[in-house]
């Protein structure tokens, strides 16, 4: 008897599979290891193809006896594979929920992503099905991805723009919320032409190399100008009645008094208790060609995703933002202040703060936000501590001290409160403290840094935001002496004539309703120079600080740092 020829070198056991089941078999048994178990595995895959489950199973088992540890998880992917051939998706997604897709191959990836997205699709969870497939396209080549990109295209063609528009946030990758965008426009058929039009040059701009370019080849190919505004008529959304009413006409009036000899003409909209999509068609039938506004969170996603054909200054920032071309954000926001603090604590020399802040949300977001922005500055943590209430602060000061410790790596977002079993080993001391806390707070807890140190050593450089401000016309405070704030210039005697005509008019005003009728002063004023900020040009100096604008439209502060002195804030530290 002849001995039998050795079968070819074994593919790739992902690959096409292009032969009958039975000489993948016959291979196998002919086959030295590693190539056996490759012409093994493809055999499974052949049966299945062929909807042979009985046989795949059969296989499949034996396989199982031999494999190895490390051929374990190609195993588990046949498993998912024969339960998806026996309809039960849900079987297929529990075998390869916990798989760890870091031990497969690029092949065994694509093909462990096209089981993930058949069992969803069975389950008729579309969505989710084509983030599998989208997550498959940059792992594909030729015709493969022209295959795959079809079918995203049918999993997300039957879909609301309603259900589009909701699948966009920041858990998904970029091509994902590219992919839900596009097919919100494309589905949409109550859309007017020129609004479609503007939305799909707008995600032209937003996505120029996203595969769906593919499915607009009959839609404009340019791209939105991204020349000055000048709008003839600025809708401006804002909650006139309701329970923000106070500081909707801070603002309000703040605007007025930007808009003072400009030519272009302001309409006010209430948001409060109104639907946005309703809202917004109102704004279109006046004709407005800008928005400013609107105020809420809630009220800013909302707008968002009706993908407005106008530029939008939104007067406030999303936990997503798309990066829409004509889409800005502006915010006073407590954890931007927080982050501008760490840059400036770092400016100012120090390597180990310690951040102490209530043990309460803001506290904790605020806490959060200077850590991590300390982290990208320095390389290392900051040390973070909390206290609980005005009971326990000579403890909570004492434990914070004493906690000289660089924290073990954490997950972005986690913070770990200091106190028993704090970390040890920090290679330097604490050298400045950064404290979350109103005017109040300040006040009480500062006293005790310095008697639980030593009254007689010097003060740690203690950092506050705009939070803690106490006025010039209150009685002087010596325990605040040193004290180092940031706010906005305009609350230090900025732009002097302004300030003149503002107390003229509203003698009763307080420090929050100032704050905002500067926020809406700048928001106005700045309209005509967001592109060029948004290209890089150099920050200008506003009545809320130095502004610029990131690459993704939000505007960012630098605030002007103020020292203590005797009841009066001095220049320092700039």
């Amino acid at each position: 008897m002849q001995p039998k020829e050795p079968p070819p070198p074994a593919p790739d056991m992902f690959s096409l599979v292009d032969r009958p089941a039975d000489q993948y078999q016959d291979f196998a048994e002919r086959a030295p290891e590693p190539d056996a178990f490759s012409w093994r595995v493809l055999a499974i895959r052949a049966a299945l193809q062929q909807g042979d489950g009985a046989t795949a199973g059969q296989q499949l088992d034996l396989l199982r006896r031999q494999a190895s540890p490390p051929q374990q998880a190609t195993l588990v992917l046949l498993e998912g594979a024969l339960a998806l051939t026996q309809d039960n998706p849900e079987a297929a997604l529990q075998l390869l929920g916990p798989l760890d897709s870091s031990q497969l191959t690029r092949s065994g990836t694509i093909y462990y992503l096209l089981l993930q997205a058949n069992a969803l699709e069975q389950r008729q969870q579309p969505l989710e099905a084509a983030k599998a497939l989208i997550e498959r396209q940059e792992l594909l080549g030729g015709g493969d991805r022209e295959a795959n990109r079809e079918h995203i295209h049918r999993l997300l063609q039957p879909l609301s723009p309603q259900s589009l528009r909701q699948a966009q946030g920041p858990g998904n990758s970029d091509q994902a919320n590219g992919w839900f965008r596009l097919m919100a426009i494309l589905n949409n058929g109550n859309l007017q032409p020129a609004q479609r039009q503007w939305q799909l040059q707008s995600w032209r701009t937003t996505y120029p190399d996203h595969p769906g370019q593919a499915y607009l080849a009959g839609a404009p190919a340019e791209q939105l100008a991204t020349s000055a505004y000048q709008p003839a008529h600025i809708a401006v959304l804002l909650p006139l009645s309701g329970r923000l009413a106070e500081q909707a006409d801070a603002i309000r009036n703040g605007i007025l008094s930007a808009h003072q000899g400009q030519g272009s003409r302001l309409s006010f909209f209430d948001t409060n208790g109104r639907d946005m999509a309703g809202l917004y068609q109102q704004v279109q039938q006046a004709g407005a060609d800008f928005i400013l506004g609107p105020l809420l969170k809630e009220e800013v996603e909302a707008l968002l995703g009706l993908d407005p054909a106008m530029p939008v200054l939104a007067l406030n920032l999303p936990a997503y933002q798309p990066g829409l071309p004509h889409f800005y954000y502006f915010a006073l926001s407590p954890e931007a202040e927080a982050a501008e603090a760490a840059r400036h604590m770092w400016d100012q020399g120090h390597r180990q703060p310690l951040v102490f802040a209530p043990n309460n949300e803001l506290g904790r977001r605020v806490a959060t936000e200077f850590g991590q922005s300390w982290q990208q500055q320095s390389g290392r943590p900051a040390i973070l501590a909390y206290f609980a209430g005005q009971g326990s602060i000579e403890s909570d000061v004492r434990r914070a001290l004493a906690s000289t410790g660089t924290p073990p790596p954490a997950a972005a977002g986690v913070i770990q409160p200091l106190g028993d079993g704090a970390w040890t080993g920090a290679p330097e001391p604490i050298d400045s403290v950064f404290m979350v806390t109103n005017a109040t707070e300040t006040r009480v807890i500062l006293p005790y840094f310095d008697f639980v140190r030593d009254s007689r050593a010097a003060r740690l450089p203690t950092y506050v935001t705009s939070r803690s401000y106490v006025p010039d016309d209150e009685a002087p405070m010596s325990e605040l002496n040193g004290l180092q704030l940031a706010d906005m210039p305009w609350i230090f005697d900025g732009a002097p004539q302004l300030r003149e005509e503002v107390e003229s008019l509203w003698p009763n005003a307080g420090i929050s309703w100032q704050r905002l009728f500067a926020f809406g002063y700048d928001a106005l004023a700045l309209i005509p120079q967001l592109t060029q900020l948004r290209q890089g040009a150099p920050a200008v100096p506003a009545l809320t600080g130095e502004l610029s604008v990131s690459p993704q439209g939000v505007l960012q502060r630098r605030l002007q740092w103020m020292e203590y002195r005797n009841g009066t804030w001095l220049p320092g530290g700039n």
